[in-house]
């Protein structure tokens, strides 16, 4: 059974392989259920490599020298040695670090435990290799100090716990040349994921590099990706699916909605990705293969796709198609993440699936229009705007159009 609001869209919960795994739930609980995979925010291949190569841009546009480079590392896990996190160059922890350094994963599709270490480790390679200029693939030491490199950049598709990240950056801080650089002020660290979970924002904050996270979209959560009510019920769903499993959110109560095409992070809700008990998962060793005909093709479909269950618009393409409409439509967006709670701009980026520097932009123009505090909380002015479009007794809400353009702030048109 089709989820009925969404049958005929591309909506998670619309295909053939969503419908046969709704069956294992009560029929009573089958629309909560699709109602919950559709909150999914599904990062195709393309939009990841490009919010990725995006990411890193902005890293060489930011490296503290123009003449230096960037070194980029993809993240990997770091096996302890007795119980304590080795120097990340082999005998490295004092002295002279020195030699060729550490290979970096090698991506193969036929090997399904490397997963995204390997998808990472070839956008680095690809990257380095259209920019030699300015960025470096994981070089060893003696590279590093012939090339002048100021910045090291830890690639990851997903920070979920942090753990793997911060574990990472200790291996790096055991480098006594690397200590002695960054007391130098020679030497910055920063981390460049497509999405990441707060705790593991959280972790990293409080890494003793004090690396820079920068993130291309926030990651809508279980916790947060319903509005205040819905998200009761949706916990509580993932606490009966499927039955007797002791981790109910994903790896250390994650919780994320999020997927890739390379795969489903451990993080996500169980009833996503376990076997247990016979349990039939939608991402069957958190692959996403069987899922790839609802992955949105392009930046516009995904945004038309969250616009229609965000704000119930039935397709916003056209208005998506041109900059001044795109970006009302946006910020209508936005004020419908913080009117579900909201409070900050990763959190509505995760919300709306707008990128984290999109959404900081428009939230400074909610500001200046009054339509939201400083505290995100919505004003008069910001409800009575999204009124507007939903208005009552209208079968469907009413879109800004060159025939019937709504006003917004002079701060929010496009030149």
């Amino acid at each position: 059974m089709l989820h009925p609001k969404f049958s005929a869209m591309t909506f998670l919960s619309g295909i053939s392989r969503s419908a046969e795994w709704l069956l294992q739930f009560d029929e009573s609980d089958r629309e909560a259920a699709a109602s919950l995979i559709d909150e999914i925010l599904l990062v195709s291949g393309e939009a990841f490599q490009r919010g990725m190569r995006r990411l890193l841009d902005e890293v060489v546009a930011s490296r503290p020298s123009a003449d230096g480079k960037i070194a980029l590392y993809a993240e990997r896990p770091v096996k302890k040695v007795f119980g304590k996190i080795p120097a990340f160059f082999p005998d490295s922890r004092h002295g002279k670090a020195t030699g060729p350094g550490v290979q970096p994963v090698r991506a193969d599709p036929r090997d399904q435990e490397i997963g995204s270490e390997g998808v990472v480790a070839q956008l680095i390679t690809d990257y380095c290799r259209q920019n030699p200029e300015v960025a470096l693939s994981h070089p060893g030491p003696d590279k590093l100090r012939a090339d002048r490199v100021g910045h090291i950049v830890i690639v990851t598709d997903f920070i979920g716990s942090g753990k793997r990240v911060h574990d990472m950056l200790e291996a790096f801080r055991y480098v006594a040349t690397l200590r002695s650089w960054r007391s130098g002020g020679r030497l910055k660290f920063t981390v460049v994921a497509y999405s990441a979970l707060t705790e593991g924002l959280y972790i990293l904050e409080n890494q003793k590099l004090k690396p820079q996270v920068r993130l291309a979209v926030g990651c809508p959560t279980l916790f947060g990706g319903f509005g205040r009510s819905a998200s009761v019920k949706m916990v509580d769903l993932c606490r009966r699916y499927p039955p007797r499993r002791n981790n109910p959110f994903g790896f250390r109560g994650g919780g994320a909605l999020i997927a890739f095409a390379h795969g489903c992070p451990n993080n996500a809700p169980a009833m996503l990705w376990s076997r247990a008990d016979g349990w039939r998962p939608l991402f069957h060793g958190r692959s996403t293969a069987a899922t790839v005909e609802a992955f949105p093709v392009s930046e516009t479909q995904a945004l038309d796709e969250r616009a229609q269950r965000l704000l119930g618009v039935r397709s916003a393409q056209e208005a998506l198609s041109a900059p001044t409409t795109k970006l009302w439509v946006s910020t209508m967006m936005v004020l419908a993440a913080c009117e579900d709670g909201a409070r900050d701009a990763k959190a509505v980026s995760g919300r709306s699936s707008l990128g984290v520097a999109e959404t900081e932009s428009i939230l400074r123009f909610a500001q200046v229009a009054r339509w939201l505090t400083d505290k995100l909380t919505m004003t008069p002015l910001g409800r009575k705007e999204l009124a507007r479009l939903r208005r009552r007794g209208r079968r469907r809400p009413v879109l800004p159009s060159k025939d019937s353009p709504f006003y917004y702030p002079s701060q929010l048109r496009v030149p």
